[in-house]
């Protein structure tokens, strides 16, 4: 699945991603009109989710991943020709499209086309790889960008812009099931029937809160990251090597998903998690003490979330109906979204108050108290 990797490798190859704030302030705006152009971006994200993975069941995962790349390539050029407020928001708009049509929809595009071959098992490797190419994508637009924007800001736009016009035409070419579509002859299901059947899965609910949980702690660290390294004296000309550390080992986590499932048995859910309590121990003892000799194992965190998330959305593919995948894995994206909204609006006072250190070792808790949770409510639910 060459294609399959290299489209998610253009769908991040984005040169704007480590300087657009700037461009924002550049631009004029102030730190508040910042803040709502980022609040902007996720309103079509929370409203569009789960219609846009009902459309793309019913009409084609595809050729919605196509329109996709196209609307958020649309928006960096909306940036470059309106540079001011207006054209900002229009273009986070269509970027938001794009994130609402592609979650959830990707990984059912991928998995019906393994199981049409019946090679659904490599599930895990493949988008294991396809999530080590998009933080491959991600660190080299890290590495670019600032370097280019300080030279021609045009050229970030346009050249982000290309990026997704050649993730458009990867998509293109990807395989599509079209059995598993909605048909004249095999009427969709409706979202209530699609809802009831997921919720009909055993264990589907349980383990679907506890992991979307587990990974948007991730993702919001992940957010703080930079600024949690020069909180701990890393200088400003070394912080993008502290950063390119963290992407490639989250590149490497994913890349080693289907070996370490297998090494492991990270298939069970129970175990899964607690190898993400372990990782999140390992935050913990990584952050107390802020010892350069334990920074390993603050970066062996960003590792084993990685692999783990990869493992875990493979075993929702596995369990959910082919009719409504996308609908069903749209919802999933939706919780995490909602989620990731709560604790984000959460981390700004916690930091605040308490600096960056609480947050992260608060962010270890989180997951380890979630993850004893979850182990009781599994074991009970098992005769």
């Amino acid at each position: 699945m060459i294609r399959y990797i290299l489209f998610r490798f253009f769908q991040d190859l984005v040169l704007v991603y480590p300087v657009y704030v700037i461009l924002f302030r550049e631009s004029g705006l102030d730190y508040l009109q910042v803040s709502w152009l980022l609040a902007i971006w996720s309103v079509p994200v929370i409203l569009l989710e789960v219609p846009s993975g009902m459309i793309a069941d019913r009409w084609s995962r595809k050729w919605s991943l196509v329109i996709g790349m196209a609307l958020k390539g649309t928006g960096f050029l909306v940036w470059h020709i309106r540079p001011d407020f207006p054209g900002f928001a229009l273009g986070f708009i269509f970027w938001g499209l794009q994130e609402a049509i592609n979650t959830g929809t990707t990984e059912a595009l991928l998995y019906d086309a393994l199981k049409s071959r019946n090679r659904e098992a490599r599930f895990v490797e493949i988008a294991g790889w396809g999530a080590a190419a998009a933080r491959g994508a991600i660190l080299l637009s890290l590495l670019g960008g600032g370097l280019l924007f300080a030279h021609s800001p045009s050229a970030v736009m346009l050249l982000s812009s290309l990026a997704m016009a050649a993730a458009a035409l990867c998509a293109a070419t990807l395989p599509e099931e079209r059995s598993c579509l909605a048909s004249p002859d095999k009427p969709p299901f409706s979202l209530k029937e699609e809802v009831s059947l997921a919720m009909a899965i055993p264990g589907l609910i349980k383990f679907v809160l506890y992991g979307s949980l587990a990974t948007v702690v991730w993702g919001v660290l992940d957010e703080y990251d930079f600024l949690f390294g020069h909180t701990l004296g890393v200088p400003l000309a070394a912080i993008g090597l502290w950063g390119g550390t963290r992407f490639f080992l989250e590149a490497l986590g994913s890349g080693l998903a289907a070996p370490l499932q297998r090494r492991f048995r990270l298939d069970n859910p129970l175990r899964l998690a607690w190898w993400i309590a372990l990782a999140a121990a390992a935050l913990w003892m990584g952050v107390i003490t802020g010892h350069r000799l334990l920074l390993p194992l603050y970066f062996g965190f960003y590792l084993m979330m990685a692999a783990a998330e990869v493992i875990y959305q493979g075993w929702i593919q596995e369990r959910i109906s082919s009719e409504g995948r996308a609908t069903v894995s749209s919802l999933v994206s939706l919780i995490a979204e909602v989620l990731g909204l709560v604790l984000l609006l959460a981390a700004g006072p916690v930091s605040q108050g308490w600096g960056l250190k609480a947050l992260f070792m608060g962010g270890s808790l989180v997951i380890v108290v979630a993850t004893a949770l979850f182990t009781a409510l599994w074991r009970r639910a098992r005769p």
